[in-house]
C-alpha cells in the first residue's frame, strides 16, 4: 500500500512544512509584479507547488540548494498563459511532457515572450 493507515491518537497535532525539524521545504515568496507588472500568479504558484514537491521527496539534506523552477520559461513558452494571466493545469502538463527548468537558467523579468527569441 502506498500509504500508512494510522490511529487518529497517534497524529500529530499539527504539521508544518515550513519548519520541519528546524528545515523549511517550501519555496520562498515570490512578488510577480517585479520589476514590472506581470499577471503570472499561474505560474508563480504551479513551479513553486512542483518544486515543493521535489524539495519534501528528495530532502534538503540531501541536496546542496532546494529546487526552485523557473515561472519565466513557463511565461515564455506560453504553456498556460502570459503575463496577462493563465492557467496553472497547462503548466503541469507542460511539467510532465517537456520539463522546467531550474530557475538559475532563466530568471524571473516579469515579461512576456520577445517573439524573435524562441520559447
Amino acid at each position: 500500500m502506498p500509504w500508512d493507515l494510522m490511529e487518529v491518537q497517534v497524529l500529530p497535532a499539527e504539521h508544518d512544512w515550513r519548519n520541519v525539524g528546524g528545515k523549511n521545504y517550501m519555496s520562498w515568496t515570490k512578488n510577480q509584479h517585479v520589476p514590472i507588472y506581470c499577471g503570472s500568479c499561474w505560474s508563480q504558484g504551479t513551479t513553486s507547488a512542483l518544486a515543493d514537491r521535489f524539495n519534501i521527496k528528495f530532502g534538503l539534506d540531501k541536496m546542496t540548494t532546494p529546487i526552485a523552477l523557473s515561472a519565466q520559461a513557463i511565461v515564455n513558452c506560453e504553456a498556460g498563459g502570459s503575463c496577462n494571466g493563465g492557467w496553472h493545469s497547462v503548466v503541469y502538463e507542460f511539467a510532465y511532457t517537456t520539463g522546467i527548468p531550474h530557475s538559475s537558467c532563466l530568471q524571473y523579468t516579469a515579461h512576456n515572450l520577445d517573439k524573435k527569441g524562441g520559447c
